[in-house]
């Protein structure tokens, strides 16, 4: 070989020169102590042993290098042997060259063991590292290794969140898994976290999910998580919806609402347990699959956490569903109604459990509503639906008002879009005509629509410039009050309202989103009658997607 031979990655190494000295010793056999067999092993060395190989690849100068491996725990007994790799991989073995290649510091960990390496030499050269690990026999089992999920998080141009936001919540969904707080949970090793950048959702998913189009739209964009400005529909109308999921998914696959944020993880994990073919259940008020949110809902028994460790279960999902599924007499509502609404159903308000409340306790709802509404701005949604599922006709005047009163912070348009989804529920029980001709009014003439959005318009495009995101234009938010006015018109039950939303498809005046809600809405009104109010939403619970 000349001296001026290139050096390439198959010919750089540290062999030894001849000259360098070297030393040889035989093995005294009498100072060996074996670990197994006819002697008695050592205390210490007396558990189970395991060695290991690992190719840690081309590497020079200083590196911590954490080796992932759920036999090891911090009581294990770690003895590292680092060098340089043969050509042909580690079963090739090392030899010694003239790199130096130091170990300084080894320290065993729950689930692997890390380890603080110096190579001394100019080009990245082999590193094999030999790993002896013993546990001793009174050691606890290691623990379950670790599932990591990785998931893909998308979001609505018009929605902030950052990819440390992301973050945060993804280790919240995993903490909440993790931790075994109650003799009724189970520690479920699952951890979350985020697959590259958070990534806009696709142009034709729209800021707010309010029909089943819009619902299919955001389901097919991609996979992963997916957060938008609100959600009126799954399954549904519906106008306190926080999250929505299919049934079984064979992919992570689940939208959500930005949230208060020591809740957005149980949000998140709560939908993804649906992915995972999880239903409600509502044997434990701290489930974290409880219809309900709540920053104690952290229990999963074990077949949920078996569910959870399996991941998303490919299902033939059925029929679109929304609502609090199969729990018509399962959740027992609280004696006081404002103890009821104070609370988010990530399913939206049960119906079978708002409509047990009567007219006296609509009247306390009422006395919030028009007295003190600032008071509840959180549980605005809440309110109001539940007064539509009331359904006495005292609360008609004061939820128009409402629908045009001033505020509009986020809380109070997501409430007076509720309003007018739920007076149609109204109007079904008390035939209210005032309420009907208001639901027909704002869904079918645009300059109504549009003048009850202005004052969220205004509030929408400052809250946007703070920020950083697209501001709805006036056009798109008074089109939402048109289509939940119009899902208003489907359950409310009336063949005048079901002729209404038969011209809105083919109004030349209407909003072109009013339009396509319409046909969704006939559809549904005809079901309404057909069914009752009653058992349209207890066949709700037969289809494939849960909220």
């Amino acid at each position: 070989m000349s001296n001026n031979q290139l050096q390439t990655p198959e010919n750089i190494s540290s062999a030894i020169p001849a000259a360098f000295a070297e030393a040889q010793h035989e093995v005294q056999q009498t100072a060996v102590q074996p670990l197994y067999g006819a002697a008695s092993p050592q205390p210490e060395l007396s558990g189970t042993g395991f060695t290991y190989r690992h190719d840690w690849g081309a590497r020079r100068g200083q590196w911590t290098l954490r080796l992932n491996w759920g036999d090891v725990n911090p009581r294990s007994r770690v003895f590292v042997s680092i060098g340089e790799g043969a050509a042909g991989g580690p079963d090739a073995g090392k030899f010694i060259g003239l790199a130096r290649y130091s170990l300084y510091n080894v320290a065993p960990r729950a689930g692997g063991v890390d380890i603080w390496v110096n190579i001394e030499w100019s080009a990245d050269i082999p590193l094999y590292v030999d790993y002896l690990v013993i546990n001793p026999a009174d050691a606890p089992p290691p623990p379950p290794p670790v599932r990591t999920v990785q998931v893909t998080v998308q979001r609505h141009s018009t929605v902030a969140l950052s990819d440390a936001e992301a973050d945060r919540i993804l280790g919240d969904m995993g903490t909440i898994l993790q931790n075994d707080d109650s003799p009724a949970d189970v520690a479920t090793p699952v951890r979350f976290v985020r697959n590259g950048a958070v990534q806009l959702l696709a142009a034709n998913v729209p800021a707010t999910i309010q029909t089943e189009a819009d619902l299919l739209a955001l389901l097919n964009a991609g996979t992963g998580i997916k957060i938008v400005q609100a959600i009126r529909w799954c399954g549904g109308p519906g106008g306190s919806i926080i999250g929505c999921a299919p049934l079984g998914s064979p992919t992570v696959n689940l939208a959500a609402v930005r949230f208060t944020a020591d809740q957005e993880g149980l949000i998140w994990v709560h939908e993804y347990g649906h992915n995972a073919g999880l239903p409600h259940r509502t044997d434990d008020l701290r489930a974290v699959m409880y219809p309900s949110v709540g920053a104690d809902h952290d229990v999963v028994n074990a077949a949920e956490s078996a569910s959870f460790l399996a991941g998303p279960l490919a299902v033939n999902a059925g029929a679109p569903m929304a609502s609090s599924c199969a729990l018509a007499m399962a959740i027992q509502p609280p004696k006081d109604v404002r103890e009821f609404v104070s609370q988010h159903w990530i399913a939206g308000i049960p119906y079978q459990a708002a409509a047990q409340y009567t007219e006296a306790d609509a009247k306390l709802l009422l006395e919030w509503l028009m007295n003190e509404p600032e008071k509840h701005d959180e549980f605005l949604p809440e309110i109001v639906t539940t007064l539509g599922f009331i359904g006495s006709e005292l609360a008609v005047q004061p939820l128009i008002d409402f629908v045009h009163s001033p505020r509009a912070n986020r809380a109070v348009f997501n409430a007076k879009n509720a309003a007018l989804i739920h007076l149609g529920d109204l109007i079904n029980k008390s035939g209210s005509q005032a309420a009907l001709d208001f639901l027909t009014k704002v869904a079918s003439d645009q300059e109504t629509a549009k003048t009850l959005a202005v004052p969220r318009s205004a509030i929408a495009a400052a809250e946007a410039a703070v920020a950083g995101v697209d501001a709805p234009k006036l056009e798109t938010l008074a089109a939402e009050l048109a289509v939940s006015a119009a899902f208003g018109l489907a359950l409310a039950g009336k063949a005048e309202a079901e002729q209404t939303l038969m011209g809105l498809m083919k109004n030349a005046t209407a909003f072109a989103p009013v339009k396509v809600a319409a046909m969704e809405a006939a559809a549904l009104a005809q079901k309404v009658r057909s069914q009752g109010q009653a058992a349209y939403y207890s066949s709700k619970c037969e289809g494939g997607q849960q909220p």
